[in-house]
């Protein structure tokens, strides 16, 4: 009967595979995505989970049930190694475990939001739920993104600080801005973001460069209100969701706001829909169409603005190419739950890339 029921979850049901973790400042809520997404998927699926570890070497993970698990990162889990669309033991002989045709990514910042991961799987024919790697690539570094998008939508007036540049720009940021904000350039969950007395910055840039190479100083805009809406591709046609306003208790949209809630209910920390005009709902379903399009991007990603209320113009803020949860709570209100989310973006994941090659006969002569 065990062998029955093996070869029916193996064969018949649809195997998704799940990838979370990363060498990542994020690591720990990439975990709480992955495991939250199986837990739901289960219901429907075989579900192979895939942890990257914090050595960012691969690790099975299927067994797993408890999110405590990963609390100890002395985990004792089989590595695996990934492999020209194959996952294999690692023993003293590779073994074959399984083909793998498609990754549900759900690892936040690093190398699994900066492109790095997505390029490996390119590499190994492995389709991924999010976009390439060049779009991520740029999509993670938050100047680059408002220089290309600068275009398209208003953006903040910002500077981008590095330890040569800064002692240049603390004389001109000093005198430019009015009020500051100071964040890291490529990391997300607003790890790192604070807002400083331009008179008094050199503390919280220093401290950022302890975690990334970048920081990015900004006009802090006091008198607002954050949009965020989510889109995907679903056969050829963007799937705009719902917009959402997050309820904050700070200045800015802070990790602790993000994380820790009080309670078990998700909603008293969003308003969803945003009670805005019909305008300014048309205003930013036009930018998230342009601005998805015009980075190239594929899979569900997560938009965020700014409104300033005095000066009544909607700022483009960042892009989310893995954000948390999925985004499936803004698809919800739109008739589109959880499992049909994952489902679309697996059956409209892009094919692997073809590399092509170009025969020149410049070997084939005696050059050297």
């Amino acid at each position: 009967m065990q062998l029955f029921f093996d070869y029916f979850i193996n064969k018949i049901m649809k195997k998704l595979f799940v990838i979370f973790g990363g060498s990542s400042c994020e690591h720990d809520i990439s975990i709480i995505t992955g495991m939250q997404l199986c837990k739901n998927l289960e219901t429907k699926y075989s579900v192979e989970k895939i942890y990257l570890g914090l050595d960012n070497n691969f690790y099975l993970a299927t067994k797993v049930q408890d999110i405590s698990y990963f609390a100890d990162k002395n985990i004792k889990l089989k590595q695996i190694i990934i492999s020209d669309g194959a996952i294999y033991i690692k023993n003293l002989v590779l073994k074959k475990y399984c083909d793998v045709d498609c990754i549900i990514n759900c690892c936040h910042g690093g190398v699994g939001e900066n492109g790095d991961l997505a390029g490996f799987f390119a590499v190994n024919k492995i389709r991924t739920t999010s976009a390439c790697s060049l779009s991520s690539h740029i999509a993670m570094d938050k100047y680059l993104t408002k220089r290309l998008v600068s275009d398209i939508v208003p953006v903040v007036k910002g500077e981008l600080v590095t330890i040569d540049n800064y002692l240049e720009k603390k004389k001109s940021i000093k005198k430019d801005y009015k009020n500051i904000i100071v964040k890291p350039n490529s990391l997300g969950s607003s790890i790192g973001v604070k807002v400083c007395d331009k008179k008094n910055f050199t503390e919280q840039i220093m401290a950022i460069f302890t975690m990334n190479d970048d920081a990015l100083v900004e006009e802090c805009i006091t008198n607002k209100i954050e949009y965020n809406q989510a889109c995907y591709k679903k056969d050829n046609e963007l799937m705009l969701s719902e917009i959402e306003s997050p309820i904050t208790k700070s200045e800015y949209l802070s990790f602790e706001d993000k994380y820790f809630h009080e309670g078990k209910s998700k909603r008293k920390d969003r308003v969803i829909p945003a009670k805005i005009s019909a305008d300014l709902k048309s205003e930013i379903n036009f930018y998230t169409a342009k601005i998805y399009n015009a980075l190239k991007l594929d899979g569900v990603v997560r938009i965020d603005y700014i409104y300033d209320l005095d000066a009544k113009i909607l700022y483009f803020n960042e892009v989310n190419t893995v954000p948390g949860s999925m985004a499936y709570y803004l698809f919800e209100p739109l008739g589109i739950d959880y499992i049909t989310l994952v489902e679309d973006l697996v059956d409209n994941a892009p094919s692997v890339k073809k590399y092509s090659y170009f025969d020149s006969g410049i070997l084939r002569k005696k050059l050297l």
